[in-house]
């Protein structure tokens, strides 16, 4: 009798642990979809450079220039550069949702300049608008799922954006080839159209709520983000309340902020993974992924590779999912970046003998073999590790400028990453710009292992105890402390 009652009781108990964590699930998911856009809007350029570059001239009846083709695969990072700070202000001040509600209309209408336009310079805006909106998903998506979700899912959750935009890129590389971009444009115009509609139905952030005296809401919200289970809110509130009440007593200008010795190291660990994630290279192998294997003479057709680079991303993404809380956020980090050192430095080897005339028609799987194992190993590690991490290590009072200054680094490094990847191969060399790729990974592993906390199942307030460097030995005794 006792063990069927031991039984029944432990089946109840995971019930209820799967009802708690469902509607987290369900509302982190929702607002990724948020993250289709953003990766229809950044896979563009490979589907659509070829055709813009090819032999029959389109727009304004001209075929465009290698300058041009930079310029449309890099000018979305100007326009996200742009938008962070704006949308890191609209999310702390008016809530994760009106900043999610923002990039709707720009999104749409940044897709219709390319439906409607004829013109090269309309495409121009459009590319700056839509990185404009994608600034904006990479500012609010993350700070809201972060604050949603439970420690002992965060990561796994964190893991969605990702995902999600890879399913995005896959879209765009499978079906880009095959129709007009017009036509492309007018199915990616149709997606926020749903983001909205459905956003629309998930609760605000509670962390937001109560940083603005809304302890009801914030309440109601937990209520529903935990399935109705009132004894895991009222836990979540106590920790948020504790949270919110120091950071009530600290001031918050960018001086003060600065001076807290957690905050500074906080914000350094986020410059550097966030200028790594681009200066590794991994959106000019994604824009140049067609040019790329065409000049390396593979065995695999060109458009064919790029639709295996992103069903390899994508795998990556989702084996990110389960390795994240198991391995935890350094060991993926430092693994991945190591390998994908690597990957690039062969990769670089190949260039090299290949201008030395070397025979490598035997070799020539060893391209896409390369290349598809680096955007793998950044899709599990830093690709998606870096923004769990990122959105887990800042306290409510300096979220919104550490967001501002992370975002505005990692779309910095990518405008200048992809705008300037011809005149690296000019300066260096095809062989020197892959070789440099590969330093910036070995350089992003070493940093890791000595400077960046592991983060994995820990509280915010455990977190900032560790930045701050007290010697604090559990999640309880962080939150007595900042309480007192």
């Amino acid at each position: 009798m006792k063990t069927i009652a031991a039984l029944n009781n432990n089946q109840e108990k995971r019930t209820k642990t799967w009802k708690i964590k469902l509607r987290q699930i369900i509302a982190a998911a929702v607002a990724n979809l948020s993250s289709i856009v953003y990766g229809m809007a950044m896979a563009w350029p490979t589907p659509s450079l070829p055709l813009l570059k090819s032999g029959k001239p389109l727009l304004d009846g001209r075929i465009i220039s290698e300058e041009e083709e930079a310029w449309l695969g890099s000018l979305s990072f100007l326009g996200a550069l742009v938008s962070s700070p704006i949308f890191s202000y609209v999310s702390q001040k008016y809530g994760r949702k009106i900043a999610g509600y923002s990039v709707v209309i720009p999104f749409i209408v940044s897709w219709l300049f390319i439906v409607l336009s004829e013109s090269l310079y309309l495409f121009y805006i459009s590319r700056f608008s839509l990185g404009f909106c994608c600034g904006g998903v990479i500012v609010f998506c993350p700070m809201y799922v972060g604050e949603i979700a439970e420690d002992s899912i965060r990561g796994a959750l964190g893991t969605f954006r990702s995902t999600l935009g890879n399913i995005a890129f896959i879209i765009m590389y499978a079906v880009g080839p095959l129709i007009s971009i017009k036509d492309m444009a007018t199915i990616c115009a149709i997606i926020p159209i749903v983001f909205a509609f459905t956003y629309y139905w998930i609760p605000e952030s509670p962390l937001y709520l109560m940083k603005n005296g809304r302890s009801q809401e914030a309440m109601e919200s937990l209520l529903w983000l935990r399935g109705g289970d009132v004894q895991a809110a009222e836990l979540e509130m106590r920790k948020l309340t504790a949270v919110v009440k120091k950071s009530e007593s600290v001031n918050t200008s960018i001086r003060s902020l600065l001076s807290s010795r957690g905050t500074r190291s906080a914000l350094v660990i986020c410059i550097v993974l966030g200028a790594s994630i681009q200066l590794s290279g991994i959106y000019p192998v994604l824009n140049y992924a067609v040019s790329i294997f065409e000049l390396t003479g593979g065995s695999v057709e060109p458009n064919t590779a790029t639709i295996i680079l992103a069903i390899v991303q994508m795998i990556g993404s989702l084996s990110s999912l389960f390795l994240l809380d198991i391995a935890g956020r350094r060991l993926l980090i430092i693994v991945t970046q190591t390998i994908m050192s690597i990957c690039l430095a062969g990769l670089g080897i190949y260039f090299f003998l290949q201008q030395q005339n070397y025979d490598l028609i035997s070799v020539g799987f060893l391209p896409i073999l390369f290349v598809g194992l680096f955007v793998f190993l950044l899709s599990v590690g830093l690709g998606t590790v870096g923004y769990v991490v990122m959105s887990e290590m800042f306290s409510p009072e300096a979220r919104g400028i550490a967001t501002t200054v992370t975002t505005i680094t990692v779309w910095l490094t990518a405008f200048i990453s992809t705008k300037f990847y011809v005149n690296i191969i000019d300066l260096l060399g095809l062989q020197g710009c892959y070789w440099l790729f590969a330093f910036v990974c070995i350089v992003c592993a070493v940093f890791t292992f000595f400077k960046v906390p592991e983060t994995k199942n820990r509280s915010l307030g455990s977190i900032l105890c560790e930045l701050n460097g007290e010697d604090v030995k559990s999640d309880e005794e962080c939150v007595e402390k900042t309480a007192s």
